[in-house]
Order: C-alpha cells, then structure tokens, then sequence
C-alpha cells in the first residue's frame, strides 16, 4: 500500500512538472516567431531556448488544437443557432494554458470556459491571475479570485482545483462549475491518455447532463 501510495504521489509530480516545461516550450515558439501569445510569458519564470524540432512539434499542436477549437467556437455562427457566445469549453488538465485569455482578445471566448487541474497548479495560476492585471482584466471586473483555494470564478471565466482522479471531487467540482447542458460543449484534454481514466470522466460527464 505504501509503495502504491508513493508511485500515485510520484506520477502526480511528474504530470505537474510537464506544466513548467510546456509554458517554457511555448514561450519558446513565441519568441522565435511561431506563433502569437501575450500572455505565456506571464507564467514562466526561467525562460528557455529549445531546439527546432521542439518549436515546431509545439506549434504543431497549438495550431491543430486552435484550427479545432475555432472551428466549434464559428460554427453555428451564421444560422445564429449556437455562435461562440452560446458555447461551453472545458478544459481538463489545463495546466498554465493561455487559450481563454487570447480568445478574448480576439473576440471569440464561448460564453463560459472552465479550467480544471491540480490545486497546486491552480493555486499558482489564480495568484498570477490576481497580480498581473492583463490577466485579472479578461477574467472580470468582478471575478472571484482566491490563489489560497486554486480557484477563480467570473461570469464567463471559472478555474477549479481537482484531481481528476478522485471521481465524487470531480463529480462535486462539475456542479460548481455551473455548465449549462443546454449549451454546445467543447472538451479539452491535456495528458488524459496516460494518466487518468476518460471512460470514467466520460460516465461521469454525460451522467451530469441527464442530472441537471
């Protein structure tokens, strides 16, 4: 049991630190021309240089996660059926990811996005949230931000602590995160394939729905 316990703690840390290593990686792409973020470097202490192939398997990503996501934020927009400003995005291990604060930059954030992760990464974040006002501007006037809880809570912006793996915490966190199930929804999902169970999550994201 002790040894089950230490490896849980261990795989914990580990996924936590690929956070620090992405931000730096995506500081990177930025500096060297790859792509535009304003808000990365925000939430990396140490930066580093990476190589080509890292930079550009970074960009990769971003481009194909972003051509995604902008396709689900446009459409519906023409019919005025589900445009971007009666969607949902939520977004699993979030990490320090900065995909709400450029979309409302540039006019497309959904009309509630919800980022979940680890309180210690959470933590983090919500307190460079409160002291950088860049960001504490796109969250809300009057968001609720609380670094010592992990969480922020605006009208169209919500930052939860949990760990995906614990299935009532995750079940109680969904509730407070006020999804309307008769919104269109986008799913984001970081590491999720190696770490945690999506079937699980899947029961008990659609057992939500039938609920509200």
């Amino acid at each position: 049991m002790a040894t089950n316990s230490t490896d849980s703690r261990s795989n914990t840390v580990a996924v936590q630190a690929t956070n620090d290593d992405a931000s730096a990686s995506k500081l990177s792409c930025v500096k060297k021309g790859y792509m535009k973020d304003d808000y990365v470097h925000f939430f990396v202490r140490r930066p580093v240089r990476r190589s080509p192939i890292i930079n550009r398997g970074y960009f990769a990503r971003y481009a194909a996660v972003r051509q995604l996501l902008n396709q689900f934020l446009e459409s519906g927009a023409q019919t005025g059926q589900c445009g971007h400003d009666k969607k949902q995005v939520l977004s699993l291990g979030a990490g320090f990811d900065t995909t709400y604060f450029q979309l409302q930059e540039e006019g497309k954030a959904p009309h509630l996005y919800v980022e979940l992760d680890f309180k210690e990464v959470t933590s983090k974040k919500a307190g460079l949230i409160e002291i950088h006002n860049e960001l504490r501007e796109k969250v809300g006037v009057g968001a609720s931000i609380s670094p010592d809880n992990g969480e922020v809570h605006g009208d169209h912006y919500k930052l939860l602590p949990v760990d995906l793996r614990d299935v009532q915490k995750l079940n109680d966190i969904m509730a407070l995160a006020n999804l309307d199930p008769r919104m269109c929804f986008d799913i984001l999902g970081s590491r999720l394939h190696s770490f945690y169970s999506w079937l699980g999550f899947k029961n008990i994201f659609y057992g939500y729905l039938r609920l509200v």
